[in-house]
């Protein structure tokens, strides 16, 4: 599935290249090795895989299908330096050639991605299927960005209609359709449910200030807006489950992120902070399941690395935490800190990424993926 990256949101034919791949780290044992060891979260255990990367480069697995495919990007010495990426266990990852830096935003369970990439200097979206790429059109030819994919291939983003002024749209079997502003000045549609609900937000000025609210759109077309919880201008969904919940961050208006954010969730029509106040310097919810967990990562501007992968379950309304920064089975497959959790499926999976620091120094950061041990036994599957 998956959804435009909070980041992202608060500011053509090619193919996967494996040959090159397998040549250019035939000489890489160390990042295609699988790094495994059990851990627990909330009395489940776990191992963790380290998904490799290219040339020595960085990685980041940003989403997770329902049955496990993985996609997010690799960056290696090519002009541009990062390319969108499909990654599994024990394999090498395999690349699509973009014209420029891209990434895959999201995966669904028959392999299609949706992603971006630069054409030049402009942003483009689109839509990996059958071992090409469809690119999606924007309607004023400007920008556009596609941020999530559902396992019916339908694909939802933004483009722009003049610089920094953007409309949501969905995209499916070729043809797109624009969602409009939702009643702002600007949209952005940041996930899609494979019931075909969207979430996204709209930006909108109130009591002079210029503030993003939360939207969830209904496959029939019913719009609702969630305005933010008191102390905070914005909320930001950046996933949405089959139940409908959503969950994201809420921020303060022109502020520095994620100094000051806070990670929500909203089951049915009610915003929920799931983390407290002062817990730390800032938190991102990335992704929930239908379990209603929650992951993403909480900032400590004193860290190095600064973000530490977490979760947060909502299971009954009350929430448990839990570090996956610092999981000791991760610590003894050899990762340093696990800092991002991006992704998560209904079968548990997460996805993301880590920093490992070889004895003989320096900093890896790698794609990362977390499975439960009783969903190993299909993982051929995967």
């Amino acid at each position: 599935m998956r959804r435009i990256h909070f980041l992202a949101a608060l500011a053509a034919t090619a193919f996967v290249n494996t040959a090159f791949v397998s040549t250019a780290l035939a000489n890489r044992a160390d990042d295609l090795a699988t790094a495994h060891g059990a851990l627990h979260f909330h009395g489940t255990q776990y191992k963790v895989y380290n998904l490799g990367s290219v040339q020595g480069g960085s990685s980041y697995a940003k989403s997770v299908s329902s049955n496990g495919k993985v996609a997010g990007w690799v960056s290696f010495n090519i002009l541009g330096g990062k390319r969108p990426a499909i990654f599994a266990a024990g394999q090498i990852p395999k690349w699509i050639a973009t014209d420029g830096r891209g990434e895959a935003t999201g995966i669904n369970a028959s392999g299609q991605v949706s992603g971006w990439f630069l054409q030049g200097t402009t942003r483009r979206a689109f839509l990996w299927t059958n071992n090409a790429i469809v690119q999606i059109p924007s309607p004023f030819s400007g920008a556009n960005h596609a941020a999530a994919i559902n396992d019916s291939g339908v694909v939802v983003g933004y483009f722009e209609t003049s610089p920094g002024v953007t409309r949501a749209f969905k995209f499916q079997n070729g043809l797109l359709t624009d969602l409009g502003n939702w009643g702002g000045i600007s949209a952005q549609a940041t996930a899609i449910n494979n019931s075909g609900v969207i979430a996204g937000f709209r930006q909108k000025w109130v009591n002079g200030k210029l503030v993003k609210q939360a939207v969830r759109l209904g496959s029939g077309g019913l719009m609702q807006v969630f305005s933010p919880l008191a102390g905070f201008d914005n909320i930001v969904p950046t996933e949405i489950n089959g139940n409908g919940d959503m969950a994201g961050s809420l921020s303060v208006e022109a502020s520095n992120f994620p100094m000051d954010a806070a990670s929500f969730i909203v089951q049915g029509n009610a915003v929920k902070r799931i983390t407290a106040a002062g817990c730390c310097f800032g938190s991102v919810g990335l992704s929930l399941n239908n379990s209603r967990k929650v992951v993403g990562f909480i900032h400590d501007r004193l860290g190095d690395p600064a973000n530490n992968a977490w979760a947060w379950d909502v299971p009954a309304g009350a929430v448990t935490n839990t570090a996956l920064s610092v999981l000791p089975a991760a610590k003894a497959a050899g990762w340093y800190q696990l800092t991002e959790a991006a992704d998560i499926n209904n079968n548990g999976v997460i996805v993301g990424q880590g920093a490992i620091r070889p004895a003989g120094g320096g900093q890896l950061m790698r794609a990362f993926m977390l499975v439960p041990v009783p969903g190993l036994t299909t993982r051929a599957a995967q």
